[in-house]
């Protein structure tokens, strides 16, 4: 007996998480201790910012930058393994279209492998946008997998957006993360049941996807009915006031502090945008001919 209290009690607690809209999150996160609208300013800025740089060195250090962010979020970085076949298939695509339609410019630089003929220009420029694209997918998915629709509406009302806009934007929210939790649970549900995707071909993969889309919109239709109910008997209308035309309390920005913190990371992150759009529209900086690897290749012709 004495022996099994000894065991029990040198078991280390479980850690408690917190889903989030891609994943889940340990509750003792440090970057809980940031406001919900500094970690918004992150999508905004990691999601944004490549679109001004073409250098794919400074993407890749932004992708490198974006997984230590994680880390130090504490996020499972094996659970991104799911992107994977995402990023394959972009690339795959893009280099295809790239090889097969280079174009006609006679100043290409061009060689030969495996006997094809490849061009040089306009295969660093695909592999330039290939890592601006996946920069901004992965600044985008960083922000979901740390946030939950909750702390997404928070940031949106401390930025005093029309009540109107974030009314809306929390059904999309709430009904983005229900499809992703009924797509789950379907497949679960297959799987418990002997279904081996595994051993299917791709084809049938893709009637097997199409086959989701009957429950899911099923059970849209049923939460739809469902979400309009609970809010015609909390009392919300999309101007947010109450029938006495007075505007309704916001409690739950009471329950987030702004810190100091918060502001110095905002305003180095629109100070950083600003001055990046400004060097690359007005000055021509972060253009992929000034690619130091592009200027490499080029000397070897």
């Amino acid at each position: 007996m004495a022996q099994t209290m000894e065991l029990s009690a040198a078991k280390p607690p479980l850690r408690k998480m917190r889903r989030t809209l891609l994943g889940t999150v340990p509750v003792q996160s440090p970057i809980y201790e940031l406001h919900p609208a500094t970690r918004l300013f992150t999508l905004l800025f990691l999601g944004v910012v490549s679109l001004f740089i073409d250098l794919p060195e400074i993407n890749i250090l932004l992708i490198i930058a974006i997984f230590i962010y994680l880390r130090w979020a504490k996020v499972d970085i094996s659970g991104l393994k799911i992107y994977l076949p995402l990023t394959v298939t972009v690339a795959i695509f893009m280099f295809t279209v790239s090889i097969a339609f280079p174009g006609a410019d006679p100043n290409f630089h061009s060689f030969r492998f495996l006997g094809i003929t490849f061009y040089l220009e306009p295969l660093y420029w695909t592999f330039a946008s290939y890592w601006r694209l996946m920069a901004m997918l992965f600044g985008t998915i960083q922000y979901f997998s740390t946030n939950r629709e909750r702390e997404t509406l928070v940031a949106v009302r401390s930025l005093k957006v029309p009540f109107v806009i974030t009314y809306f934007l929390s059904l999309a929210l709430r009904s983005a993360g229900m499809f992703l939790e009924d797509m789950r649970t379907i497949r679960e549900a297959e799987r418990a049941r002997g279904l081996d995707e595994t051993s299917m071909s791709l084809r049938d993969r893709a009637k097997l996807y199409a086959m989701y889309m009957i429950p899911l919109f099923t059970l849209a239709i049923r939460r739809t009915d469902e979400i309009s109910n609970a809010l015609y008997a909390r009392g919300y209308t999309p101007s947010g006031k109450l029938e006495n035309e007075k505007q309704r309390s916001d409690y739950i920005l009471t329950q987030y502090q702004f810190r100091r913190i918060d502001t110095i990371l905002i305003a180095a992150m629109v100070i950083t945008f600003v001055l990046v759009g400004v060097l690359r529209i007005g000055f021509g900086v972060f253009a992929v001919t000034q690619s130091p690897l592009r200027i490499f290749l080029l000397s070897l012709f």
